[in-house]
């Protein structure tokens, strides 16, 4: 059936048209079914330049019907994977319609369907492809959504390679939201932010302009975490490295809270080193407090 052009243009023109609301959701239903096989989905994605992905676009922003805007959702989401993601990143508009409907839409369902497409197009996408930027700007707005959303999930993934680092360093809000996720959220969602600010600081270029007040302001927030968490190691290993950059170091050490942060840091690792405990990255608090301390 996703062969059939003739098919498929009927499809797309009653979902862009037809007044009936159990004929659209006929429709939407229909396409959702196509998109479940994967090999039907490059076929989908490409046909005619992209026109099934219009029309579950403005689907899903301005149809009146919760249950077909769902479903336009749930579609986008069974087209994304690796060899569509660039393909629906570089469709006009889409990921800034997903983003706003993912933090808009009146209806929760909608929201964190929407976010969950978003997020799959997301997770395909690399800084070598065009619609890099954008997809970090549609991040960027999903993640004020107050629905459950892998936007940190996503950004911890994308930095954890080294090609896409310093793009997201550069992106007017990245490292906000994941400053912000850092010290606002709990659990998984500040784990990922934090994770994420780590693997951005192990690229030298983006050092100095990480060393500002947001992100030692999370760096300290993390490093404070009183039960034992991958967010307060994170934020530990994030301090070391951006003090391997000598010109940061003044500017850490004189940082509010910084330095008893690290204290208390160096506490901790000297209590595990006494019982024996074997650290994975090595204990780093002592030497980045001496680096700090000289550089005063």
């Amino acid at each position: 059936m996703a062969n059939d052009d003739q098919l498929l243009g009927i499809l797309v023109k009653m979902a862009l048209v037809e007044k009936s609301l159990l004929a659209r959701d006929a429709v939407i239903s229909a396409l959702q079914t196509l998109a479940y096989s994967k090999q039907n989905r490059i076929r989908l994605v490409t046909y005619k330049d992209g026109v099934v992905l219009e029309a579950l676009k403005r689907t899903l922003s301005v149809d009146p019907d919760e249950k077909i805007r769902r479903r336009a959702a749930g579609t986008l989401t069974n087209l994304a994977c690796d060899e569509t993601a660039e393909a629906m990143g570089n469709h006009r508009g889409l990921l800034e319609a997903l983003a706003v409907v993912s933090t808009k839409d009146y209806n929760v369902d909608v929201q964190t369907r929407a976010s969950l497409a978003l997020t799959k197009i997301g997770s395909g996408i690399n800084a070598k492809m065009p619609c890099f930027d954008t997809m970090l700007d549609a991040l960027v707005v999903a993640s004020l959504s107050k629905t459950s959303n892998s936007v940190s999930t996503v950004l911890r993934i994308k930095a954890r390679e080294p090609e896409n680092r310093q793009a997201m360093a550069r992106h007017t809000g990245v490292l906000d939201t994941l400053s912000d996720i850092s010290v606002s959220a709990v659990g998984a969602d500040r784990d990922n932010a934090m994770r994420a600010l780590m693997h951005l600081v192990n690229d030298d270029q983006n050092r100095t302009a990480m060393c500002n007040k947001v992100i030692l302001d999370a760096l300290v927030t993390g490093s404070n975490l009183e039960d034992p968490t991958d967010s307060r190691d994170s934020a530990i290993r994030a301090l070391e490295r951006l003090a391997t950059e000598a010109t940061n170091r003044p500017t850490m050490a004189r940082h509010e809270g910084l330095l008893q942060a690290v204290a208390k840091a160096v506490e901790r690792e000297v209590k595990l080193e006494d019982a024996k405990v074997e650290s994975e990255h090595g204990y780093l608090a002592k030497p980045l407090l001496m680096t700090l301390l000289l550089a005063m």
